[in-house]
């Protein structure tokens, strides 16, 4: 009895393990590979990488904040959906939030371009350039 209780546990395991993997396989193998360690892939010098790493955390704020602020305008436009002219303002706010996310998006950018040497700025331009113009991020249409 407890040999049967074992091994209809271990097939268990086993069979839900499998259908996991298969799962996670299928939703991932369209996802974009991840993100490239700048240091690595630029050969950043110490000083380099923590520059990059402090124009990061700056960004990434921005982008945290810019999210906030985009959210909050989202649940405001929820609970105004009669009223016209509040949707027209809390939409507004949402179309201004995701300007400031993709200015700030731009802004690191240009930053991390002018730490680097030329060699170094012609690699991460290519870099950004395949992220650009590659997949949809909506996946609606193909560039």
């Amino acid at each position: 009895m407890k040999r049967t209780l074992i091994a209809l546990l271990i097939v268990t395991l086993l069979v839900a393990g499998g259908a996991f993997g298969v799962a996670r396989w299928l939703r991932c193998r369209s996802c974009p590979p991840p993100v490239v360690s700048l240091t690595h892939e630029l050969n950043l010098t110490d000083v380099q990488a923590a520059e990059v790493a402090r124009i990061e955390a700056d960004f990434q704020k921005k982008l945290a904040d810019s999210c906030a602020a985009h959210c909050a305008a989202r649940v405001a436009l929820a609970e105004s959906l009669t009223d016209p002219a509040k949707v027209a303002e809390h939409s507004a706010r949402m179309c201004a939030a995701q300007t400031e996310s993709e200015k700030a998006a731009l802004d690191r950018i240009l930053k991390v371009l002018a730490l680097l040497t030329p060699e170094q700025q012609q690699r991460y331009t290519a870099l950004v350039q395949k992220q650009l113009s590659g997949e949809c991020t909506m996946r609606l249409h193909k560039p």
